[in-house]
């Protein structure tokens, strides 16, 4: 393959900022090396109307970047309907990567990795990058603080030319996908009874406060799973990941959830059982 023939589409997903973050890096790392690059945000009506359309026209010399933020230690949903609705990949590789907030990293890139290869993709690299927890913007210390950092930049930097590297070799060298396996068996066990589902029985309500709500529309707009609608007030439909963009974008403060706790059970959690490193790749 001639690494600058390829076209990467770096698909992603990102509520707090941090998967778009280094979904940029890699887009900027790309296009200085002279290689032709595409950014969609699945969080963007627009953006995925346009992907689809791409999709649907045909993937040909295809590299495609997928990042996701860990949700309930997976990929969120959006990501996880969009590989798994891809057309077979023969002739195109892909590289999963995800933002995590130093809890755990969970078996997402793992799971991403296997149905992307069962699918006929060519797995070339992967990343996990630690980044500030999502339900965490409040805090004074939260989780992940100050990530991604200039050395987690560096790190999707060097990702990006080792995978264009492995672009421009004469026999493609797929990443072996146990390398994706790093997570401890107990944890790896636990996780698999893990799911976002699950995890909204259990996280903090949404709570909205009619009378501060000003029906402005931005909960609406920002949502990145559209599960928001005006009907006159915002009303929470079921593909909600609880993201709590809402709450934290009002304006009005008519959204409220309370996280204290949750912030307080997620640092006891990280206390017992620390993943190390925080930011890694995977090539």
């Amino acid at each position: 393959m001639n690494a600058k023939n390829i076209k990467s589409l770096i698909v992603y997903l990102s509520p707090a900022g941090t998967t778009r973050h280094v979904s940029q890096v890699i887009d900027k790392k790309l296009k200085e090396l002279g290689c032709e690059a595409e950014l969609y945000d699945l969080g963007n009506r627009e953006d995925t109307a346009k992907l689809n359309g791409k999709i649907k026209d045909g993937l040909n010399d295809c590299c495609l970047w997928v990042g996701t933020p860990v949700y309930a230690g997976h990929a969120v949903p959006q990501i996880t309907n969009f590989i798994s609705g891809l057309p077979d990949g023969k002739g195109n590789c892909a590289v999963p990567f995800v933002t995590w907030g130093a809890v755990t990293s969970g078996l997402a890139i793992a799971e991403m990795g296997k149905v992307f290869a069962d699918k006929g993709y060519a797995v070339l690299g992967a990343a996990k990058i630690v980044a500030v927890h999502s339900m965490m913007w409040r805090s004074e210390d939260p989780l992940g603080g100050g990530h991604p950092d200039a050395g987690d930049d560096k790190m999707v930097e060097d990702l990006v030319g080792e995978v264009l590297t492995k672009l421009k070799g004469d026999v493609l060298q797929p990443l072996p996908l146990d390398k994706l396996n790093y997570q401890p068996q107990p944890v790896q066990e636990w996780l698999q009874t893990v799911n976002i589902e699950a995890a909204k029985t259990m996280l903090p309500p949404l709570n909205l406060v009619e009378e501060a709500c000003t029906k402005c529309g931005i909960c609406e707009k920002e949502c990145p799973a559209f599960a928001i609608t005006l009907n006159p007030y915002p009303k929470f439909g079921d593909s909600c990941i609880l993201c709590y963009n809402c709450v934290r974008l009002c304006e009005d403060d008519a959204i409220k959830s309370d996280l204290s706790k949750i912030e307080v059970m997620l640092k006891g959690k990280v206390a017992e059982q620390p993943e190390s490193p925080p930011s890694q790749v995977f090539v």
